[in-house]
């Protein structure tokens, strides 16, 4: 297998995006670039230089329907494009990965099998009020761990003991109960007030906890952001998205902060 440099690496992330975009504009789906992808966009007008890969949000009605259509073969779509979603064998995760099937990504600290990718996230209503937003955020947050914990690839050697602990626990815990059924669980929990109108919105499948709770009515609507030689869209009010969710968002991390991937990807033979 033939190695793929960072720089090809992007430019292929940017064509699964710009897949996943067309297939938005032909179904009038909303989308924001989302978490380090928006401040690259505001930042640096392109990628975070040590950044690997790419997010975006779209909301619950047009989430469920935009992976439908991906999945659809009959659906015109890149060939090279697949959908990695908790449906697929040892994946656990509640959102979904949109990959090119023509590469391999090898993780550390993973032990899932799959290409390049984009992350859509879907942002999913929450309990109208605070209170019953910051219980619901923090039971899914806590679903979360046991996520990361199915699919934790024990013989990294990157992992502190205590965190080699906790994990074990709970993969055994899910083993026993099955991690598919979890999954199906976590599905139905983060689908919970999916009718429910509430300015209450977020990604459920969070480690921000309560910063993770957004508002609605400050997020829309959207705009045009420069992206590397492209254009996409995200939040007009990034200020206050970003902002709540790392603060100074304009100043740059110490080095020791400026976490990545750390994978290696191939081209398939």
């Amino acid at each position: 297998m033939k190695k793929i440099d960072q720089q090809e690496c992007k430019k292929i992330q940017l064509q699964i995006l710009d897949e996943i975009v067309r297939v938005c504009k032909e179904n009038n789906f909303q989308y924001s670039l989302a978490y380090g992808s928006l401040i690259g966009a505001v930042r640096h007008k392109g990628y975070i230089p040590w950044d690997d890969d790419i997010d975006i949000y779209v909301y619950r009605k047009d989430y469920d329907k935009l992976i439908t259509l991906l999945k659809d073969s009959n659906y015109k779509k890149a060939d090279w494009v697949s959908v990695i979603d908790d449906t697929c064998d040892g994946y656990y995760y509640t959102f979904a990965k949109i990959v090119d099937n023509r590469t391999e990504v090898k993780m550390d600290r993973h032990v899932g099998n799959h290409g390049l990718w984009v992350d859509i996230f879907p942002l999913d209503n929450m309990p109208k009020s605070e209170c019953g937003a910051k219980a619901f955020i923090w039971f899914c947050s806590f679903l979360r761990v046991i996520a990361l914990a199915m699919d934790t690839n024990f013989a990294s050697s990157t992992l502190s003991f205590g965190t080699l602990l906790y994990k074990r626990f709970f993969n055994a815990l899910a083993t026993v109960i099955g991690k598919k059924r979890i999954c199906r669980f976590m599905e139905w929990v983060f689908h919970r007030y999916e009718n429910t109108e509430s300015n209450n919105v977020g990604n459920l499948f969070t480690n921000m906890m309560y910063k993770g709770i957004l508002k609605k009515d400050k997020l829309l609507p959207l705009k045009v952001f420069p992206f590397e030689d492209r254009e996409y869209m995200g939040f007009a009010n990034y200020d206050y998205y970003l902002s709540r969710l790392y603060g100074n968002y304009m100043q740059l991390p110490p080095e020791d902060k400026r976490i990545t991937h750390n994978f290696d990807a191939l081209w398939k033979e």
